[in-house]
């Protein structure tokens, strides 16, 4: 069997270079290091006694995490990063293998860590977030969607800054008159940032990698998991951070520790064990980050083999990668890709609809890349880290209001979901993908493609080609159960009335609409109170028993269908 190229059994990645005679194929090798434990300091938290020596970590949670037996800590860590190119190159498809370029650079970052008090109550699995840097300052979409899960299972969440961007407004920005909110700066004790240094987004790749060679390292005093013997680590990344994760999986897939390398023996008997074990591409677009961190490839008619998550779909491959007829000839990561509504229409991320056994795509009906619910958590960080008011009113600049339908309780279990793949082989739910009818290779004059997804026409009749609920909802892939139990027709794009510009961007193919039902739908949908919350729970039982759906969110859902109002008793 051809095994996956870029998993050779070397003691340097990318210092070496193998060539390797297979089916008559001569195959380039790009070597995997083993990986340095980066230097470390746990930085204390302290809330001073005035704002000028408030000292807490920028991203701090303002939830009280002592309730969930939880702590948060920061550390800042430090290295030397590799910067990295494609070892092979074929016109615009690239195959994702990387080799060292020879160039180097130290960095100085951040990772924000969230753990059980006791090591006793940790489930074994750490979600390290690539920590978003569309605002220009770090954001963590996949805490603010999942936090429930996690403290529910004991697992540990770490969020990582990669972004030159991002370190800088923590070092130069944040606590100052640069970035006022309206009560003016906050001040803070900016002694804490001093020394952050990302110098380029291309050492991405080895931050990520040193991240997790630090959390593994289990008797070093300054892992923040120190004695937790971390067993899983999945690495994941909300909207464009989900680019980072494909490229990650994609060439780094798998990295050891210098702590435990991967020797010929071990590889002999499958004993190897990878710093990451699994990735959750989340929200994101079609096409994965360059290796030098300055942009994404060309989506093109003909995929980039580096967009193509665990060889997903066939692309032009070079000699240093053939492309492997059967799945089972590559050693591959187990991969989940979630996709809003939203992410299905704007960007295009749909790449096939092929079976593969180590990757689940999950095209989420009625949900938004951001609605309501995430809108409003923005506002509590903003609080939070700004003193910008946080009102609790969600107003969107498009035609209509943001979808209510919450991204995180499905989020959240494929999360679990794939965590359990990882940890016990239990399989996950099959992937699900939406019903579309279009053509995604034609745009509109806003780049929009001519595709949509396939609504229900609302007449309660299925012989017309719909799925005959008579809700206006869109059809096909995971069902959220509050979908199946609807209020409205929830929308993963909005409608902008206007020119050219950013809130039609955002209208279009982020934000997400809802157009609400009537009083008099909803009591001809549902006749009263009770009857609403009982097809409510049995929404919800459907979604828990099809793999979408865990128990803390399910209460949520559940009360939030007791208190509506809509309805008499």
């Amino acid at each position: 069997m051809v095994t996956r190229i870029a998993r050779c059994f070397a003691e340097s990645r990318c210092l070496a270079q193998r060539i390797f005679a297979v089916l008559g194929v001569l195959l380039m090798c790009s070597a995997h290091a083993a990986v340095p434990v980066p230097n470390a300091q746990i930085v204390p938290n302290s809330v001073g006694t005035g704002p000028a020596d408030r000292d807490v970590p920028f991203l701090a949670t303002y939830k009280d995490l002592s309730v969930n037996g939880y702590v948060e800590q920061e550390v800042l860590f430090s290295g030397t990063a590799n910067v990295y190119d494609y070892a092979d190159k074929n016109g615009a498809n690239v195959s994702p293998v990387p080799q060292a370029t020879g160039a180097t650079g130290s960095y100085v970052t951040r990772m924000l860590v969230r753990r059980p008090q006791n090591p006793v109550n940790f489930n074994g699995v750490v979600y390290l977030e690539i920590l978003n840097a569309t605002a220009n300052y770090d954001g963590s979409p996949m805490w603010d969607l999942t936090h429930r899960q996690m403290l529910t299972d004991g697992a540990v969440y770490v969020g990582v800054t990669y972004s030159d961007t991002t370190a800088r407004f923590m070092r130069d920005i944040w606590g100052t008159t640069a970035f006022p909110s309206p009560a003016g700066a906050q001040p803070r004790n900016r002694s804490r940032y001093a020394t952050l240094d990302i110098k380029t987004r291309a050492h991405t790749w080895d931050i990520l990698d040193q991240a997790a060679a630090l959390l593994r390292a289990d008797t070093n005093a300054n892992n923040p998991l120190n004695g937790f013997a971390v067993d899983t680590i999945i690495a994941t990344g909300y909207s464009q951070s989900a680019g980072y994760v494909v490229t990650y999986a994609n060439s780094f897939y798998p990295s050891y520790s210098e702590l435990e390398p991967c020797t010929d023996e071990l590889a002999a008997t499958g004993d190897c064990k990878p710093l990451v074990n699994g990735y959750i591409v989340a929200a994101g677009g079609p096409t994965a980050r360059l290796l030098n961190g300055a942009g994404s490839n060309p989506v093109g008619n003909q995929r980039n083999c580096e967009n193509a998550l665990n060889r997903e779909t066939p692309c032009i491959e070079s000699a240093i990668e053939p492309f492997a007829a059967d799945p089972y000839e590559y050693d591959l990561p187990k991969i989940v890709r979630f996709t809003t509504e939203s992410d299905l229409k704007s960007v295009r991320v749909r790449q096939t609809m092929l079976d593969q056994p180590n990757l689940r795509t999950y095209e989420v009906a009625g949900v938004a890349h951001v609605g309501f619910w995430l809108s409003l958590e923005g506002q509590r960080v903003a609080e939070y880290q700004f003193g910008i008011p946080a009102t609790g009113v969600v107003d969107s600049p498009c035609i209509l209001p943001f979808n209510p339908l919450r991204t995180g309780p499905v989020l959240s279990a494929v999360q679990y979901r794939l965590a359990r793949w990882i940890q016990y082989n239990e399989t996950p739910p099959p992937s699900y993908f939406m019903e579309w009818e279009g053509d995604f290779t034609q745009e509109d004059q806003f780049f929009v493609p001519l595709a949509n997804w396939v609504r229900d026409d609302g007449d309660n009749d299925a012989s017309d080609g719909d799925d005959g609920e008579g809700d206006g909802n869109a059809i096909g892939g995971v069902r959220p159960a509050r979908l199946t139990t609807p209020l409205g027709r929830y929308y993963g794009s909005n409608f902008f009335d206007g020119p050219f510009s950013v809130n039609r961007i955002f209208c279009t193919g982020i934000y997400g609409g809802f157009e609400a039902y009537t009083p008099e739908d909803v009591q001809a949908r549902y006749y009263n109170k009770d009857t609403f919350v009982a097809l409510t729970w049995w929404s919800i039982w459907r979604a828990y028993t099809e793999g979408f759906l865990l128990a803390p969110d399910a209460n949520v859902i559940l009360d939030e269908a007791r208190a509506y109002d809509g309805l008499p008793d």
